[in-house]
């Protein structure tokens, strides 16, 4: 039995639809790893967001009762201080300690109410670096591009040769 051999043309299109196959595997390959990295990428800026969230609820509520106690306190404080009868000995002193301990306590509930409306207003959303899957595009494009440069070159070939076997 003869074996018989395979012309030029057709060996150059076998091999160029190999090698435009693998190129063309490799990107597909490339993209499925990088929508899997996406994938982890968003899972995890998902949890750091609701841990974010999870945090701020608990610190807004330490805050709501430190602030109920730093209030009763600015309260009897005021109510101390406008109980210190004017003209007695030592009423200048007393009346500027109780002022002072009154602005601090006041200051207190102010950076209380900042802090809130600072955690409040946040944007607990965690932002990350997409992976742009489509980016590996150019392995179909230069994979269909080899296998089509075979054929088209086997063509070339087979049309100035003729029909002719190598």
């Amino acid at each position: 039995m003869e074996s018989k051999k395979l012309s030029l043309p057709v060996k150059i299109i076998i091999i160029g639809c190999i090698i435009g196959l693998v190129i063309v595997g490799v990107g597909g390959f490339k993209q499925l790893e990088a929508k899997r990295i996406d994938k982890e990428r968003a899972d995890a800026a998902l949890k750091q967001s609701e841990a974010d969230v999870k945090a701020a609820e608990e610190r807004l509520a330490e805050i709501e009762k430190e602030y109920g106690e730093v209030k009763t306190q600015y309260d009897v404080k005021i109510d101390e201080c406008a109980s210190i009868p004017m003209g007695s000995e030592g009423w200048f002193e007393a009346k500027s300690k109780c002022s002072k301990e009154e602005q601090e306590l006041q200051r207190k509930l102010w950076n209380l109410e900042s802090e809130d409306t600072m955690i409040k207003n946040k944007d607990y959303t965690v932002y990350y670096q997409k992976v742009r899957p489509m980016s590996y595009q150019i392995f179909y494009i230069i994979g269909g591009s080899v296998a089509g440069l075979a054929i088209l070159g086997a063509f070339i070939i087979y049309l100035v040769k003729g029909k002719k076997t190598y």
